[in-house]
């Protein structure tokens, strides 16, 4: 509860500093990443998108106002280190509006190879951050100060891993943002739905041909869907045209709008570009728009048009057909020699047939009336056994439930003649009745008069492991949330001064039904 409070104290405070800014998911915002440093979106990319070896930096600005707006930059040398390994590190500094992250990365990923043409990507990145207060000047009201942000700062450590099916130009990727991770300030202040951003994407390599005299070129468009915690699930596409010389790109995403950008690659290995993107949100439709810059400088000593050069075709074409001629030839000798052996054995093939044809209509004839008998006695047995296992789930049926009669009277009359006699300071109320609860003492943990924080709630606990249950009240139209219920006062104050054994460390109080 304890971390719930102290999350939406700091959403609170932001929507007051801003009076009329709409708020942003808390994922990274690394949607538009296609052409360089497409690792942030999902740690399997390092092995080719990022264009290894190559040191690219990526910076974005939310809604252009450079020292006032989120702000995103990434810098990565990404290298490979053989045919399957591929490792990049770089900084990060993430600003979300509220707080700053800055730290380092690292990211490795590893190619699996299933059959030909068709490999599995698997990687990680790890993200190493100091989280501070962006800008302390959010707070409106005098009488509060920083100290209750200031405990969601400190040192964390996330895993983003990710892992991608590569046959031949098609790709089908899963990547999980902040999948898990550790630190936090003296409040240990961890946002729980950061470690729940799903991002799926598919995407398909077209080669093309319009500039053939500048080497290899391809058309690349990509569907993803994001799932945001505590925010609408994302879907975009993204389409990218990249050559030698130059890319373009255009995507739209429905929480950030649509985006195009383009870029140059100078000499073969310095490449600089940028991208513009609008809102689609209702609330973003009064921002100006988002701006970004790409720049990336290839070590490699060939220019990037001589990475992936096209194959000879005609010299593939030619061995394979001299292939198939030797084959064809090969085939026909084999099946002029099988022709001849089968006609050197026909006759006496033919009469072992007609003798192993008599043989087995006399077998099938025997077996045929064995297993006639050994069905009807089989079926026999079955029905038997059949009532058998009825009678007896009948008569434990019965037991049962006679049994939960029993025990349901002794309960109800255990809690009924149970008197109370409250200590000072305890939460406790009592009603005779209430909306047919069974009789008992229930262990509260919250009452909600909106449907929307009840679910919330309600979610936050089985998150951590509960089973939490509610029952609602019409007579005052309220959503009661408990942990569990009591036959008796002594176990439900235990339950709750013991903090429902350590599960739940936030406050509870005692609710009875006395069911007279």
């Amino acid at each position: 509860m304890r971390k719930t409070l102290l999350f939406l104290l700091v959403i609170w405070i932001s929507a007051l500093g801003w009076a009329q800014e709409p708020q942003l998911p808390s994922d990274f915002r690394q949607h538009t990443l296609t052409q360089f440093n497409a690792s942030f979106l999902n740690a399997t990319y390092a092995a080719n998108w990022n264009r290894p070896n190559s040191l690219s930096v990526w910076m974005r600005w939310q809604w252009q106002t450079l020292d006032g707006d989120p702000t995103t930059t990434f810098l990565n040398y990404t290298h490979n280190i053989n045919k399957v390994s591929t490792v990049a590190v770089g900084f990060l500094q993430h600003n979300t509006g509220t707080f700053l992250q800055t730290g380092g990365h690292f990211n490795y990923v590893h190619k699996f190879s299933v059959d030909e043409g068709v490999d599995v990507y698997a990687g990680t990145n790890v993200f190493a951050s100091q989280r501070s207060l962006a800008d302390d000047r959010v707070i409106p009201d005098s009488q509060m100060d920083t100290i209750q942000l200031e405990t969601a700062e400190g040192f964390i450590v996330r895993f983003s891993p990710g892992i991608r099916l590569q046959a031949n130009q098609f790709g089908l990727g899963l990547a999980f943002e902040n999948a898990f991770g550790f630190g936090g300030g003296e409040g240990d202040f961890e946002e729980t739905s950061n470690f729940k951003t799903i991002t799926g994407s598919i995407n398909y390599d077209v080669p093309v041909s319009i500039f053939s005299n500048w080497g290899h070129s391809f058309v690349r468009p990509m569907l993803y869907v994001k799932s945001v915690p505590n925010g609408d699930t994302q879907i975009g596409v993204n389409g990218l045209l990249s050559t030698p010389k130059v890319w373009l790109q255009g995507g739209y995403n429905s929480f950030y709008g649509a985006s195009a950008g383009l870029g140059v690659t100078l000499g073969g290995v310095f490449s600089i570009g940028g991208l513009m993107e609008f809102g689609a949100d209702t609330s973003l439709t009064d921002e100006d728009s988002t701006l970004e810059i790409l720049l990336s400088y290839k070590f490699d000593k060939k220019p990037i048009e001589e990475e992936e050069p096209m194959p000879d075709m005609k010299s593939e074409e030619e061995i394979a057909v001299a292939k198939r001629k030797e084959e064809e030839l090969q085939k026909k000798k084999e099946a002029l020699e099988e022709q001849q052996r089968l006609e050197q054995e026909q006759k006496q093939r033919t009469e072992q047939r007609l003798e192993q044809e008599r043989k087995q209509k006399e077998q099938k004839l025997v077996e045929q009336q064995l297993l006639e008998k050994q069905k009807e006695e089989l079926a026999q047995k079955r029905l038997q056994e059949e009532q058998r296992r009825k009678d007896s789930i009948q008569a434990a049926q019965l037991a049962e439930l006679q049994q939960k009669r029993e025990q349901q009277q002794d309960s109800l009359a255990k809690v009924q003649a149970q008197k109370v006699e409250v200590e000072p300071n305890e939460k406790y109320e009592e009603v005779s009745q209430a909306d047919g609860l069974e009789p008992g003492f229930y262990l509260i943990a919250n009452v909600f008069g909106t449907k929307k924080y009840f679910e919330n709630f309600m979610k936050t606990l089985q998150q951590k492991g509960l089973e939490p249950k509610s029952f609602f009240r019409s007579v005052n139209q309220f959503n009661y949330v408990y942990l569990e219920r009591y036959n008796t006062m002594q176990e439900a104050r235990k339950a709750r001064d013991s903090k429902f054994s350590g599960k739940y460390p936030d406050k509870t109080w005692i609710f009875r039904v006395r069911g007279n």
